[in-house]
């Protein structure tokens, strides 16, 4: 993994994003056990920004979200560069601890992540029961190519600031900005440079997730995302741009809850 260190990147929501112990013992087939669901976050995003699910999810639910490395809070270890580091970073860490039926949803770079990370984790026996895809345009779609990640600091933060998602507090603290603005500088490198893996299709259904007026990845460039998966391929879209799925926590709640009821029963 061209040198990248091995890091405790799975957090646990339900326990204030403690990291995940490792678990013994062999992978759950039966659908009735309880269901983990892990999230990845958007550039520049942490998993803290998926804390206010956990109010919204079922209690029975295992609510994990994976850190990339080079977080905040996680300094020490090298930042992934590309989609194929990235993927391969969050496949290994998840691959240690599932031990039963789990589901993926990913926002925006998150959900790059969570498609690719799915199918490479599905070719070691690991398909995962649903991935959920928010804010992301689908492969090839993107409304434009510009090389974000090459952009000056000033040109970033006019970006952060209008593609809303991050407190304005924020830009009012320049150490803390700087900060922000690299982590996100490395995250978009993964976007701006992602192309699809070679291999098979997915074989899981999806959830392509939208906000109606998300400039980034509308419900029509995300559209094209059913062709990616052999399974079904199911779109929801709420009013919003492209953080829309923070000011609708509740509706995007139902919507996940419901979604992968839908696969469970469907599969038994």
């Amino acid at each position: 993994m061209n040198g990248m260190t091995m890091g405790a990147g799975v957090k646990d929501l339900r326990h204030s994003l403690a990291p995940v112990p490792a678990r013994g013992g062999t992978r759950t087939e039966s659908s009735f056990a309880p269901i983990t669901l892990v999230f990845l976050h958007h550039a520049g995003g942490s998993a803290a920004s998926f804390a206010p699910f956990t109010r919204q999810l079922p209690a029975h639910w295992n609510l994990w979200s994976v850190d990339l490395p080079g977080r905040l809070m996680a300094t020490g270890e090298r930042a992934c560069r590309t989609s194929v580091q990235a993927a391969a970073y969050v496949a290994r860490e998840l691959r240690s601890l599932l031990s039963g039926p789990y589901a993926v949803f990913g926002h925006s770079m998150g959900a790059l992540i969570a498609f690719e990370a799915a199918r490479e984790l599905s070719t070691s026996g690991l398909r995962p029961e649903w991935v959920g895809l928010s804010g992301a345009p689908a492969p090839g779609h993107r409304p434009d190519r510009a090389q974000r990640h090459l952009w000056p600091r000033e040109r970033l933060t006019a970006f952060m600031q209008g593609l809303g998602g991050t407190p304005e507090q924020v830009f009012e603290l320049p150490d803390l900005l700087d900060l922000m603005v690299e982590v996100l500088r490395g995250d978009l490198s993964i976007v701006d440079t992602y192309q699809v893996h070679p291999g098979p299709l997915l074989d899981a259904p999806l959830t392509v997730f939208t906000g109606e007026n998300d400039p980034v990845a509308g419900p029509r460039i995300a559209a094209p995302w059913s062709g990616h998966s052999t399974a079904r391929t199911t779109a929801r879209s709420w009013p919003g741009g492209h953080f829309y799925l923070f000011e609708h926590v509740d509706e995007v709640c139902t919507a996940i809850r419901d979604e992968v009821a839908a696969v469970s029963l469907a599969g038994r």
